[in-house]
């Protein structure tokens, strides 16, 4: 009976197949392509449907997280990662982010970022300067979602989901900052999540004080009470060093 044990021609064989799996990455605009624009939406009920103690109904999800007022308005844009699967070779869907470039002076009726209709520091937004903060040039990235296929087999193998991920977090805030002028990447998100980022080279600068309005969003928060009330997100600046200064 023998065992196997990892070579370095084994490493390098999965640092080859990581690298050709990174080097056919490509994040698009998936907002007005109906097909990958469905995927995406899929992928974040999914992950949604297992925030809530409760049964909820798929459809009633998707209308609340994904085809909101923020998406309606155009202000907020669903981007999609496609890459080569290194299972199949075969070119598809792994990983989606969710970009909001802000919504001042419109007839939405929204607050610029969707956090500061669910959150609030005690000072309130308007005086709200915490690490320079600045709605107006604010990239809110949320509804960050890899796909369970990143996660099995050869992609598990080669660790494919951290890659993924760090595409998501980035290829976002580049396309912020190329298509609207956005200069600071802002989210909400749970500790679980900071560690990730932090693990990917990322840096994670939670803003004290800024506390959920619970009466104001008593629906939401109980209907994904397992990511609201258990896992306590928390409003967050996040910096990537290798597309920001600070």
């Amino acid at each position: 009976m023998s065992s196997e044990m990892p070579t370095s021609e084994t490493d390098a064989n999965l640092r080859l197949s990581l690298d050709q799996a990174r080097q056919s990455f490509v994040l698009e605009d998936a907002t007005e392509n109906s097909r990958l624009l469905t995927w995406a939406f899929d992928l974040v009920v999914q992950g949604y449907l297992s925030l809530s103690s409760q049964v909820l109904d798929p459809e009633e999800v998707r209308q609340d997280v994904c085809d909101d007022a923020y998406h309606r308005g155009g202000v907020a844009r669903t981007l999609v990662l496609t890459g080569c699967h290194p299972e199949t070779g075969d070119r598809e869907p792994l990983g989606t982010v969710r970009v909001t470039t802000g919504a001042p002076n419109n007839d939405l009726g929204l607050p610029p970022l969707e956090t500061m209709g669910l959150m609030a520091p005690p000072e309130g937004w308007q005086n709200f300067h915490f690490e320079g903060f600045d709605a107006a040039r604010v990239a809110e990235g949320g509804r960050l979602a890899v796909s369970p296929t990143c996660r099995i087999g050869k992609s598990r193998e080669i660790g494919l989901t951290p890659i993924v991920l760090k595409a998501l977090v980035e290829g976002g805030f580049r396309y912020a900052a190329e298509r609207y002028g956005k200069t600071q990447y802002w989210g909400v998100l749970p500790y679980y999540v900071i560690e990730r980022f932090v693990a990917l080279g990322f840096r994670v600068i939670p803003a004290p004080g800024v506390t959920c309005r619970l009466r104001e969003n008593a629906r939401i928060f109980s209907r994904y009470d397992r990511y609201w009330q258990q896992s306590r997100p928390i409003f967050c600046k996040v910096v990537l060093p290798s597309l920001m200064s600070g």
